[in-house]
């Protein structure tokens, strides 16, 4: 691995424990933090590194896993980040890399973000004892005919938001890293 794309892969695992800490710690942030590490995992990604973005996908991760292990059961950062935030941009850039089809691509993508929220709700009703206090009836009795809807609205938006993300990172990275 080239020294700059090792100094670039350290640099978004630092910037990702620091992100997903605070997140952890500050719960009026914590979705706003974890959504943002999508783009800063694709920094290695600028280099072409998708070695550099898993490792730092990794060991951001774990960092931060070290440092709010007592909030794992409570802040649900850390398992979103692993199962969905974290991974999603690397996987997305490598399917298009290899031109796999874009309705294809979406189709993953939406199917893989609805699971993610039915195993979000699930984890935390089932296992974690969440109830829903100030929620109407009617939504709590038909809650998992909301999430799929839910779900993929939030995924069109999310990919737009990874895209956009990709296209600043590769006007404005030029002027920062030289290849």
């Amino acid at each position: 691995m080239k020294s700059r794309v090792l100094a670039l892969s350290a640099i978004t695992a630092g910037v990702i424990a620091i992100c997903l800490i605070l997140g952890s710690f500050l719960s009026v942030m914590d979705i706003t933090l974890t959504v943002l590490t999508s783009i800063v995992i694709m920094l290695p990604l600028y280099l072409k590194s998708y070695l550099g973005a898993f490792l730092s996908y990794l060991a951001g991760g774990l960092i931060a896993l070290i440092f709010t292990a007592q909030f794992l059961g409570v802040s649900f950062v850390l398992p979103s980040y692993a199962l969905f935030f974290g991974i999603y941009p690397i996987v997305k850039t490598l399917l298009q890399q290899k031109n796999v089809n874009k309705v294809l691509t979406f189709i993953i993508g939406a199917i893989w973000c609805v699971l993610f929220f039915y195993g979000l709700y699930f984890y935390y009703t089932l296992i974690m004892g969440l109830s829903f206090t100030g929620i109407p009836q009617f939504i709590i009795n038909n809650v998992l005919f909301f999430i799929a809807p839910f779900g993929l609205v939030f995924y069109i938006i999310y990919d737009k938001f990874v895209a956009v993300g990709k296209l600043f990172l590769d006007k404005y990275l030029p002027k920062i890293i030289k290849k």
